[in-house]
């Protein structure tokens, strides 16, 4: 057939080929027949083959495809045995049943590469001449094009059936079809475009070659990857269905994670990851997207896993919601109620809410657990680690747990410290910090903590300065130098004041005037919380006015340009009772000490008369006199005879001013030291109503400030750009984090500036805004 077909086409030419080629190319032809069409047909060359019927076939296509009138007919030549032997295979596909055809084109599919490759070596100086020269398809782009267009076209519709029917199988746990899926699918790839891609167009997909752009044909259409995405839609929907209608969520989590395995097997195996990941989609959308809802709001979803601490199920579910991320909101949907749930239980406890030394630890412990939880089995996953912090922020935004946060700092850093090693004390406070990351404003924070810094370090009450300094170090790491400036300054004063006093020390009378150790902080006014009020003018005994011009004289030769202003009201001393049996010692507030120098001297006074000695208002030494009364660090039980003053009718609660007093000869305290100086009395709701007035319009002067800064900066770092309304309002609140700012406050703010001629608004477009430098 090959022979008689090429001999009528000859015959047609032969007044322009070379005379010979005729002859030449029948002898070739039989050759091919003898050897190739047997093959073909049978899987094996003739045993007589050898390599002299190559070399014959090399040696005359080198001898004809240079010259131009020849090569084309060599050409020519060559497509008609390829069409040929592609029909030949088609006859015999044609005569296997649809289940027998993948079979049939894997073993005849390596047949034809090897003669697809016989004759491209035979005829290869066609390549380096005629097709080059001619811009023509090369040998075995023409060889390719035959074999898809005669034989493989004709039996794709059958072949993408075929071949998701085992595919099918393999999913449903029939494995022994592997290899045949992937030599079969390799087949299917080889008649596609070389180093495919593939690009979306119209929800359909399709093969395009790499350099998209510079493209010129359309891109061929895989029709079996739109066949076996629908497939894979149907079946793992089905899957789905049928899984979650007898599973609960747990098994279902197991079963549908072991399929998603296998699924990455079979891409692993055979399946082209170049499209598979949309494959994944498929999947991930049916068996976990659709499903989501339904999983999590289960009686055996997640709630449930999370109050019986099913820690082992959530890791599971976990892994399997990561793979389709958008389901990992359904677990947050669950975690911050439950969340919350267990931080107001502890709150709904009236004795442990008002007590900071029994509620931050209780929130501590649960923030570690929440921690342990989503390390444990959401391995930190940042959509539920945000969660966590929304729990806890709609719990904590009340400006109460700043306070009691502050206040539980100060408890650690006053009495709970002691004994710890700097391990456990670094604990304590990075757990401390995590707590304050979720105060919705931390504004209140900074000032309470502030404040009860000031009170430590001016009264010696802190455990140890280097752990103020591990704290303002960890603060100043996690929320910048804002938040720490005021701590920041007492710390850096007392290092200051450290070098000062050793200097003071090696004065003439070493430091100590009328043989008293007189020790003085030099603070700066802007670091530390004082008072106008705390700075009396008190009529001082010259034992202790001798001591102040002491330091003054001092202090003013090295600083002449500095003013000192003395807050005697923080001021404390110890007393020693010389007096008594025990000879003990006493920590006290300078107005204590100067009320019982004028008791010294009188047998009793009144405390109104005691003030205007003194030259202080009645109600401070009120305040100082009850110490004396009743510490409970030498009178627990408030007996009215046991304190280092004594009254003959008082009680603690009917102290004024005409209140008569006098030195309590027979005071006895088994401790050799004791402490004097008065807690401060509790406030009054009213009291407490005010102060919250008070400072709620500090807290908004302070808003305003940090907003028009803010917005003040942001503009001028924008002059000669266009800056919107919507850009303004969205970075200014991205800049700011110790606190979370409002649109509305934002806006307000803008108007402001605007009437303060910082700000205008463009004349070009009134949505924008302008600096006014």
């Amino acid at each position: 057939m090959l022979y008689i077909f090429f001999l009528f086409l000859i015959k047609m030419d032969q007044n322009i080929m070379s005379p010979e080629l005729p002859e030449k190319l029948a002898e070739i032809d039989e050759l091919l027949n003898k050897n190739l069409l047997i093959y073909l047909r049978s899987g094996e060359f003739p045993k007589d083959n050898n390599i002299n019927f190559f070399m014959t076939i090399y040696n005359f296509a080198n001898l004809y495809g240079n010259k131009d009138k020849d090569a084309g007919y060599l050409y020519n030549y060559y497509q008609k045995i390829i069409n040929d032997l592609a029909i030949e295979f088609s006859k015999i596909l044609k005569t296997k049943k649809n289940n027998e055809i993948i079979n049939t084109l894997i073993d005849l599919d390596n047949r034809i590469n090897f003669v697809i490759y016989f004759m491209n070596r035979s005829f290869s100086y066609l390549d380096f001449y005629y097709t080059k020269s001619d811009n023509i398809k090369n040998l075995g782009k023409c060889a390719r094009d035959i074999y898809k267009n005669i034989l493989f076209n004709p039996f794709f519709d059958i072949l993408i059936i075929e071949v998701n029917k085992l595919i099918k199988e393999d999913r449903n746990g029939n494995k022994e079809h592997r290899q045949k899926i992937k030599k079969i699918l390799k087949v299917m790839k080889a008649m596609d475009l070389s180093s495919p891609q593939i690009i979306s167009q119209n929800e359909s997909y399709f093969w395009a070659t790499k350099n998209i752009e510079n493209q010129t044909e359309n891109p061929i259409q895989d029709i079996w990857f739109n066949y076996f995405s629908k497939d894979t839609s149907e079946f793992s929907s089905i899957k789905a269905a049928k899984d979650i209608q007898k599973m609960n969520t747990p098994e279902y989590a197991i079963e549908e994670l072991k399929y998603l395995n296998e699924e990455e097997e079979r891409k692993n195996q055979f399946i082209n990851p170049i499209y598979y990941s949309k494959i994944n989609e498929i999947n991930f959308e049916q068996i976990i997207g659709k499903k989501m809802v339904e999983l999590v709001d289960m009686e055996s979803g997640v709630k449930y896993m999370l109050e019986n601490q099913k820690f082992d199920q959530l890791s599971n579910l976990y892994e399997l919601f990561k793979l389709y991320p958008p389901s990992l909101k359904e677990i947050s949907r669950v975690l911050i109620p439950y969340i919350e749930a267990r931080l107001n239980s502890v709150c709904s406890n009236k004795e442990t809410k008002k007590d900071p030394k029994k509620l931050i630890p209780e929130l501590i412990k649960i923030q570690k657990e929440m921690d342990n939880l989503i390390k444990q089995c959401f391995k930190n996953d940042l959509e539920l680690q945000n969660a966590e912090n929304i729990a806890f922020s709609k719990v904590m935004k009340s400006e109460f747990y700043s306070k009691q946060l502050s206040n539980y700092l100060d408890f650690c850093m006053k009495r709970y410290f002691k004994g710890k090693n700097q391990e456990e004390v670094e604990k304590t406070l990075d757990d401390i910090i995590r707590l304050i990351r979720n105060l919705s404003s931390k504004y209140f924070f900074q000032e309470d903590a502030d404040k009860k810094l000031c009170e430590r370090l001016t009264k010696g009450l802190s455990t140890s300065e280097n752990y103020e300094k591990i704290f303002i170090s960890k603060l100043t790491q996690e929320f910048g130098k804002s938040i720490v400036s005021k701590m920041i300054g007492m710390m850096n004063d007392l290092e200051e004041n450290k070098k000062e006093l050793i200097n003071y020390r090696n004065t003439e009378n070493k430091g100590v005037p009328n043989g008293i150790k007189f020790n003085v902080k030099v603070i700066s006014q802007s670091s530390w919380d004082i008072r106008p009020n705390q700075i009396l003018k008190l009529k001082l005994p010259k034992l202790f006015s001798s001591c102040i011009e002491d330091f003054e004289n001092y202090y003013f030769k090295k600083h002449k340009e500095n003013r000192l202003r003395w807050v005697l009201d923080i001021s404390y001393v110890e007393i020693q009772y010389l007096y008594l049996k025990n000879k003990n010692i006493s920590i006290s507030s300078l107005i204590q000490i100067l009320v019982l120098l004028e008791l010294e001297k009188n047998e009793a006074l009144t405390i109104k008369k005691i003030a205007e000695n003194i030259g202080c208002n009645t109600g401070y030494v009120l305040s100082h006199i009850d110490g004396l009364f009743f510490n409970p660090s030498f009178n627990p039980k408030y007996e009215k005879d046991k304190g280092v003053i004594i009254s003959k009718n008082v009680q603690s609660i009917d102290i004024n001013e005409n209140t008569e007093i006098k030195i309590n000869p027979d005071f006895n305290f088994y401790k050799t030291k004791f402490n004097t100086i008065s807690k401060p009395k509790k406030k009054t709701e009213e009291e407490e109503k005010n102060e919250e007035i008070i400072e709620a319009k500090n807290y908004k002067k302070y808003k305003n400030y940090i907003l028009q800064s803010t917005i003040t900066r942001l503009m001028k770092s924008r002059i000669g750009q266009e800056t919107t309304h919507n850009w303004l309002i969205n970075e200014t609140a991205k800049q700011i984090d110790i606190f979370r700012a409002q649109p509305q406050e934002i806006k307000d703010n803008i108007e402001k500036l605007i009437e303060k001629n910082y700000i205008k608004r463009s004349e070009k477009n009134r949505n924008c805004y302008e600096y006014i430098a």
